[in-house]
C-alpha cells in the first residue's frame, strides 16, 4: 500500500542518487532535504527518506517496530541475490542481517567475544605485515591509484589471514570474497558473468566449510575462528551454517567499508595540508581523522534500510506496516541540530554521538576491525610516504548504495 492511499497529502520528494555529481558531493542535496522535507516519501525508490539525526537515531534504537529483515517489506520478492546465487542467499538467512528479536540476540551474544577491541587488537601484527607487503610492491612507483593499487587488495588478505585460510588456497578465497561482494549488487552484473561468479561462491563456501571442520579438530590459540567455534552460552554454540553465514557477512560488510574508508581518509587528509602536517607529528590523531571522515564525508549514497513492523507515526506522518525506511546517515551525520559546526571537518571533535556504524542491537560488530585496519593502513602510508600529494580529484563510478570512489591518483613522493 502506498502512502497516497493512507494520507491525503503525503510529503513526497524528487530524489536522484544517480544524478551526475551526487556521488562526489551529495551534501547540498541532503541539506536541502533536511530543511525542506526531513521525513518524506521517495516514490521511485518506494521508501521513506529519514534525513535528520533525531529521527534516524530513534529508529535505530527501536528494533521492536523497525526490522532490518527485507522479508518484511511490502514489495519483497524472490529476486536479487536469491535468484543469482541461491547458495549465498541461503547462508544469509542464518546471518545477523536477516535475524531479529531473540534469534538475533542469541547469535550476537555468541559472536561478540570474537570481535571485542581486545580480540581484534591481537590482529594488528598480521594486518601490519599485509599492509607493509602491499606498500613494498607499490613503493617503486611514482604515482598510484590508492583504491585499486592499495585499498582493494587489503580486505581479502586480512580476512583470509583472520580465518587462517590454508596456504595455497588464498587465491581461491580471494575469488570467493570478490564474488560474494559482487553478488550483492545484481544490477551491476552482466548475465554472462553469473556462471563463473556462482562457481567461485560454491568453491569458496566449500573451502570455508573445510576450514571450519579442520579448526574443530585442531583449534588454534588466539584465533578468531576457533573462538567462534568454541564460544558457548548456556550450552548453546554456533552451528556450521551460522559460522558460514558469519564469514559471508564479514566479507561483505568489511570489504566495502575498509576499501572506501582508505580512499576517503587519504583524500580528506591530502586536501588539508595543515591537518596532514599535524598527523605527521601526532600519529594518534589519525584515529580522530578516521572518525571525522565517517561523519563528515560518509561514503554512503543510500541509507540503512529498515522495514516497519506496524503502522508508526513519526514526525507527523504515518509510515505503514511493510514500508521501507532509508535512514540517510550521510545526512544525519551533517545535521546542525546534532553536531556543532557540522559542515566543518574537525579531527578533534567528540564523536561519541556518531551513528556511522549504526546503534544499539544492530551496531556493526565489524567496527573494531574496520578501525584497526584503517589506523594501521594510514599510519604505515604516512610513515613511508610523508610527502605524498594528490595528482587530481577522485573519480566515482556506478554503485546502488555507496559513493564508489574508483580512482584516487596520488604521487607518493614530492618531486
Amino acid at each position: 500500500m502506498s502512502p497516497d492511499s493512507t494520507q491525503s497529502h503525503p510529503p513526497t520528494v524528487s530524489f536522484s542518487p544517480d544524478a551526475p555529481g551526487f556521488a562526489a558531493n551529495p551534501f547540498p542535496v541532503l541539506e536541502e532535504l533536511r530543511k525542506a522535507a526531513p521525513l518524506s516519501y521517495w516514490k521511485e525508490g518506494r521508501a521513506w527518506l529519514v534525513t535528520r539525526y533525531e529521527e534516524a537515531l530513534a529508529m535505530l534504537r527501536d528494533s521492536k517496530r523497525f526490522s532490518t529483515n527485507r522479508a518484511h517489506w511490502e514489495f519483497a520478492s524472490v529476486s536479487g541475490i536469491a535468484a543469482i546465487i541461491p547458495e549465498l542467499a541461503e547462508l544469509n538467512n542464518a546471518g545477523l542481517f536477516a535475524l531479529s528479536g531473540a534469534d538475533h540476540a542469541r547469535l550476537r551474544k555468541l559472536v561478540s567475544p570474537a570481535l571485542t577491541p581486545r580480540a581484534i587488537e591481537r590482529l594488528r601484527p598480521e594486518v601490519q605485515a599485509i599492509v607493509d607487503e602491499i606498500l613494498d610492491e607499490v613503493s617503486g612507483q611514482d604515482t598510484v591509484n590508492v583504491v585499486s593499487d592499495i585499498a582493494d587488495r587489503i580486505p581479502p588478505r586480512v580476512i583470509g589471514s583472520m580465518l587462517k585460510i590454508p596456504k595455497g588456497r588464498e587465491t581461491l578465497f580471494n575469488r570467493f570474497t570478490e564474488a560474494a561482494v559482487k553478488s550483492f549488487l545484481p544490477g551491476l552484473l552482466r548475465p554472462e558473468d553469473v556462471p563463473a561468479l556462482r562457481a567461485d561462491v560454491q568453491e569458496g563456501i566449500a573451502l570455508v566449510r573445510e576450514t571450519i571442520e579442520e579448526r574443530r579438530r585442531n583449534p588454534l590459540p588466539d584465533d578468531i575462528l576457533t573462538t567462534l567455534i568454541q564460544t558457548e552460552e548456556q550450552g548453546d554454540r554456533l552451528s556450521t551454517a551460522e559460522l558460514l553465514s558469519l564469514v559471508s557477512s564479514l566479507i561483505v560488510g568489511g570489504f566495502e567499508t575498509t576499501i572506501h574508508l582508505i580512499g576517503f581518509t587519504t583524500y580528506n587528509l591530502l586536501k588539508r595540508p595543515e591537518l596532514l602536517a599535524q598527523v605527521l607529528v601526532e600519529p594518534d590523531l589519525i584515529k580522530g581523522v578516521i572518525e571525522e571522515v565517517l561523519r563528515f564525508d560518509n561514503f554512503g549514497k543510500m541509507g540503512l534500510a529498515r522495514y516497519a513492523l506496524e503502522d508508526v507515526e513519526v514526525g507527523g506522518v504515518t509510515i505503514k506496516k511493510g514500508q521501507m525506511i532509508l535512514l540517510m546517515l550521510n545526512s544525519a551525520l551533517r545535521d546542525e541540530a546534532a553536531f556543532s559546526q557540522a559542515d566543518v571537518f574537525d579531527a578533534r571533535r567528540n564523536t561519541n554521538s556518531s551513528i556511522a556504524f549504526g546503534y544499539g542491537v544492530h551496531f556493526c560488530l565489524g567496527a573494531n576491525l574496520a578501525r584497526l585496519e584503517l589506523q594501521v593502513v594510514m599510519n604505515r602510508i604516512l610513515e613511508r610516504f610523508p610527502t605524498m600529494s594528490l595528482v587530481k580529484e577522485p573519480s566515482f563510478g556506478p554503485h546502488p548504495v555507496i559513493r564508489k570512489m574508483e580512482s584516487l591518483e596520488v604521487q607518493l613522493r614530492s618531486r
